[in-house]
């Protein structure tokens, strides 16, 4: 089941969503509503990847440790690596030195690295 639902495509799961609101009762109309603005939110901020990463094991999602995409010695090389092409997606995971790193975009536009440490490290 689970693995299911971490592969759920997105215009279906809203196309489905949408039909699904018809024909039931209002209070249910606004659920699949807020629903469905909660899943196009996700979407549009580029954090869909990590829903579907935290869809893989919902049951206890925080337990899960990160994929990590690339691992790097220095940020000098993360940040050579941000910047090059093709460009990596916003909330890509990385290792710089050891510590967990997001590819997030700033208010400008620009790819940046911060930290997003993983529940070992947080412990740590």
């Amino acid at each position: 089941m689970t693995k299911r639902l971490a592969e759920f495509e997105f215009e279906a799961t809203c196309r489905t969503l949408g039909g699904a609101a018809k024909g039931s009762p209002e209070e249910a109309q606004d659920a699949i509503e807020v629903a469905a603005y909660a899943l196009h939110f996700l979407y549009t901020t580029g954090q869909l990847k990590v829903f579907r990463e935290y869809l893989q094991d919902v049951k206890e999602p925080v337990s899960r440790s990160p994929h990590i995409e690339r691992e790097f010695a220095n940020m000098t090389q993360a940040s050579a690596w941000v910047h090059g092409q093709p460009p990596p997606e916003v909330e890509t995971r990385v290792a710089v030195a050891g510590k967990t790193y997001a590819v997030w975009r700033d208010d400008a536009g620009t790819l940046r690295l911060v930290p997003a440490p993983s529940l070992q490290e947080l412990e740590e």
